[in-house]
């Protein structure tokens, strides 16, 4: 169970943390999304903030209504959650470095180059279990 901080309203703290749970195929397309209910007392929240939140995934197309029966990841979730997450990497993370690195004055291809290193570290690591 996850506590929430003051940062975020806790309806977008409880989508991020749906969407997560997409993202990392724990609920993967056509799984019933725990109910109304189920998810307010998991959270200690109140059913109209979860109903929110509910109502945010289903507008964005990552949720859908069974009627009569509850709400199940639909077929695009996986890809809405991932274009939109790397839209925002992109302009948050992705931005701030190069801002950074043109501010101290790196060069692109130093810049191509530790991030082609890294990248490569990062990769070998993940196949190799280390």
């Amino acid at each position: 169970m996850n506590t929430f901080t003051g940062k975020l309203p806790i309806f977008l703290q409880l989508k991020m943390e749906i969407e997560d749970v997409i993202l990392s195929t724990n609920l993967k397309a056509e799984d019933p999304v725990p109910s109304i209910r189920t998810l307010a007392a998991e959270y200690s929240i109140n059913p109209l903030t979860v109903s929110r939140t509910i109502g945010e995934l289903e507008v964005e197309g990552i949720i859908y209504k069974k009627r009569g029966i509850g709400f199940f990841v639909t077929d695009q979730a996986f890809e809405i959650i991932r274009r939109k997450r790397m839209a925002e990497y992109f302009e948050t993370e992705v931005k701030s470095f190069v801002q950074k690195a043109v501010q101290l004055g790196i060069k692109l291809e130093r810049i191509q180059d530790l991030i082609r290193e890294t990248y490569e570290e990062e990769s070998h690591g993940k196949h190799h279990g280390n």
